[in-house]
């Protein structure tokens, strides 16, 4: 997994806390039929926005397994929507209720997304093997690794975050140290912020936003107002919180 979150208050690392069972008996299993309430609300929450996709980025074997940060099952997966000329990539699962805890929090509490214009024609396979579901991906393992991320959001708005350049990223999105900067929470009309899964399960849909190597420098000079600043500039150029591939820098 390899990223890392740069925020420019501190490194943050929250740690999960969850209940400690009472018995075996009132411990959270796979039928409990909030899975499957809380799966329908995720899809229910995107489809103002676009049309999502009946198949979903899944994996054969769960990375959990394989030694990658664990999520609160052994279900990972991703949703696509397609939106009027864009395409967005969303987590789906990290918000789902821990199994095998009695703990009644939904998950982290969020799920994760990227916006990219240049994938909105894109079909399934060209999506999965894409730079953009790369780095989301990298990002939801960052999130559930840092056991969350909404207490920093909350804490210092939006923030910025460096990751491992995809192999097949574009050059100009990297930075001298091969990674790929982005902003953290943008917000914007026309794409949710919030979810509310089910009685006392509210979550916070946060985007993935890239930034360009220059941007990325600006905001680790300039600390929270920077981050500000280059906020404030992609939603004024009309970019807002989507990454398309062959935008020019705010700063130029």
């Amino acid at each position: 997994m390899g990223g890392f979150l740069a925020m420019l208050a501190g490194l943050f690392r929250p740690k999960r806390t969850l209940a400690q069972p009472s018995s075996a008996a009132s411990l959270i299993d796979l039928d409990d039929p909030r899975y499957e309430q809380f799966a329908a609300a995720r899809r229910q929450v995107w489809s103002p926005v676009g049309t999502v996709d009946d198949d979903v980025i899944a994996y054969i074997i769960s990375p959990e397994l394989q030694g990658l940060p664990a999520w609160p099952t052994t279900r990972q997966s991703y949703l696509t929507i397609r939106a009027p000329g864009s395409l967005i990539i969303a987590s789906d699962g990290l918000s789902d209720l821990f199994v095998d805890t009695d703990s009644q929090q939904a998950g982290f509490g969020c799920e994760v997304y990227l916006e990219s214009p240049d994938l909105a024609d894109a079909d399934f396979a060209a999506i999965r093997s894409s730079w953009q579901f790369s780095l989301i991906e990298n990002f939801a393992q960052n999130v559930a690794d840092f056991g969350g991320i909404t207490g920093p959001l909350e804490k210092y708005g939006v923030i910025s975050m460096e990751l491992p350049a995809p192999a097949n990223m574009p050059a100009r999105w990297v930075t001298d140290r091969q990674s790929v900067g982005a902003l953290i929470d943008i917000q914007v009309p026309g794409r949710p912020a919030q979810a509310r899964l089910g009685e006392g399960a509210d979550i916070r849909l946060i985007a993935l936003t890239l930034l360009l190597p220059d941007e990325v420098n600006h905001a680790v000079d300039a600390g929270d107002a920077g981050r500000t600043e280059l906020a404030q500039r992609l939603i004024a150029s009309g970019t807002g919180l989507t990454s398309p591939a062959n935008r020019r820098s705010v700063l130029a």
